[in-house]
């Protein structure tokens, strides 16, 4: 008789990281508990670890976070995964995951000739972009312009030098 094998996913704690795709990494500043809905869920309280004039805190309901964009930082080996999926060019995932979808998004974009004129599907763009060149620098613990030539790297072969994705990596590893 086999033993199924159920991943535990380790709760999150205080001074764990967490990363969004547009305000990066977020340190677990405080965990508490609190009522919503009628039932007592875990709210974590944020700071993004790379602080803008403003300072920010998020306070996050724990059903919540998954639909706030924040999530475990992935490992180097899932990074990894990621950038081989880039280089194979399929497009079709069965990953749900968030960098998983930015991964998804940057292939259709650099197969698709996007209009420059179409504001929104250059801001989906710009956003997967950031996103998941921060995602891979922070599993992978290297700078975002590393980061950004690694995803480069991988979409080599049907990445054009005049294409908007090329474009918005080499804007991300230029800040």
């Amino acid at each position: 008789m086999k033993k199924s094998r159920v991943k535990k996913i380790k709760p999150i704690a205080r001074k764990d990281l967490l990363f969004h795709a547009v305000h990066g990494l977020c340190l677990v500043d405080k965990v508490t508990r609190e009522t919503r809905g009628g039932k007592k869920v875990a709210c974590y309280s944020l700071v993004p670890t790379v602080m803008g004039k403003m300072k920010v805190r998020f306070l996050v309901a724990e059903p919540d976070l998954e639909t706030s964009g924040f999530h475990k930082i992935i490992s180097a080996k899932e990074a990894a995964k990621i950038l081989e999926y880039l280089k194979a060019g399929d497009d079709k995932s069965e990953q749900t995951e968030q960098p998983w979808i930015l991964a998804r998004n940057i292939l259709c974009f650099s197969k698709d000739k996007l209009k420059a004129r179409d504001q929104r599907k250059r801001q989906m763009l710009e956003y997967s972009v950031r996103g998941l060149t921060g995602e891979l620098a922070s599993a992978f613990g290297v700078s975002l312009k590393e980061s950004a030539s690694r995803i480069e790297k991988s979409l080599s072969k049907i990445l054009k030098n005049d294409s908007l994705v090329f474009t918005s990596l080499k804007r991300v590893a230029e800040n």
